[in-house]
């Protein structure tokens, strides 16, 4: 039952049991739990293993607890199936024509990379010469205005 380093092989000891183990940032991505979040929910449910210098998570008592605590519970789907994550972006559809009819005037940096057809570090690099960039709340919005009046800046006589 051991490895050839002399560490138990857990594979083995777990065999046949009814108990699913992994890591605290495994489960957290797999409930889409926040680390800590999931981290004290874990402890609150006595489902966490200290091993020597890390910790797993007993799966199955988790899910009992939750069960039991939570009113609107749906176990997680398996890694192999198909999983939307819940924090995708969606692209802006038209986006030319709302900057042209003023209706959006602050973008992120991916859409005003888009926008002006240059990568992503040129535009970030260039929104920021030019003064046009908001953080609000965590989100990095570029003013596009200053951005155009930046670029006219340098407009040069004779091209």
């Amino acid at each position: 039952m051991k490895t050839e380093n002399g560490a138990p092989n857990l594979d083995e000891y777990l065999e046949g049991r009814n108990h699913r183990y992994m890591s605290y940032q495994e489960a957290s991505r797999l409930y889409g739990l926040p680390f800590w979040t999931f981290v004290t929910t874990a402890k609150q449910a006595k489902a966490t293993r200290k091993l020597r210098k890390t910790a797993i998570v007993d799966l199955v008592k988790f899910d009992k607890y939750l069960e039991e605590h939570c009113l609107d519970y749906k176990k997680p789907q398996d890694e192999s199936e198909d999983m939307d994550m819940p924090r995708t972006r969606k692209p802006v559809e038209n986006i030319d024509e709302l900057v042209k009819s003023k209706k959006k005037i602050y973008v992120r940096y991916t859409e005003g990379a888009e926008l002006f057809s240059m990568g992503l570090h040129t535009f970030q690099n260039l929104a920021k010469d030019a003064g046009a960039i908001r953080k609000v709340k965590g989100c990095v919005l570029v003013n596009l205005e200053k951005v155009q009046a930046f670029i006219e800046s340098f407009n040069e006589e004779g091209y």
